[in-house]
């Protein structure tokens, strides 16, 4: 859960140094007529609509965590349906139930989310 905290930030700083640098840029060099790269090739706003869409992969962490009979498998389950049409989530049949791959801008990471539900619960000590 922990990595994938991580590497969900990494992600925001990656689209925000593209805002910031490579946008502005390409709106520059295409007011002067001058050919840019395929801006494409940096874009990563498709692993964000993943992570934090409207039926994003924090959102459903957030409901399975609200459910009572919530659990890793139903959360994965429902990831894997949800997004099944999306370039970014990595999905093999070699795979526990449990288990899904992100494409992330950086390279393709698994993750286990047997402990997702029980690091997300945000429980306050007693």
């Amino acid at each position: 859960f922990e990595q994938l905290c991580i590497n969900f930030s990494n992600e925001r700083l990656q689209h925000r140094y593209v805002l910031d640098n490579f946008r502005a840029v390409k709106e520059e060099y295409t007011a002067e007529g001058i050919d840019i790269f395929d801006f494409s090739m940096v874009d990563n706003s498709g692993v964000l609509k993943l992570l934090e869409g409207k039926l994003g992969l924090i959102t459903s962490l957030n409901e399975e965590c609200m459910r009572p009979q919530g659990n890793p498998g139903s959360f994965v389950y429902k990831l894997k349906m949800l997004h099944s049409d999306s370039k970014h989530l990595l999905v093999d049949r070699l795979q526990e139930h449990c288990e899904f791959g992100i494409s992330h801008f950086a390279g393709a990471v698994t993750y286990d989310a047997t402990e997702f539900l029980k690091s997300n619960a945000d429980l306050t000590p007693k």
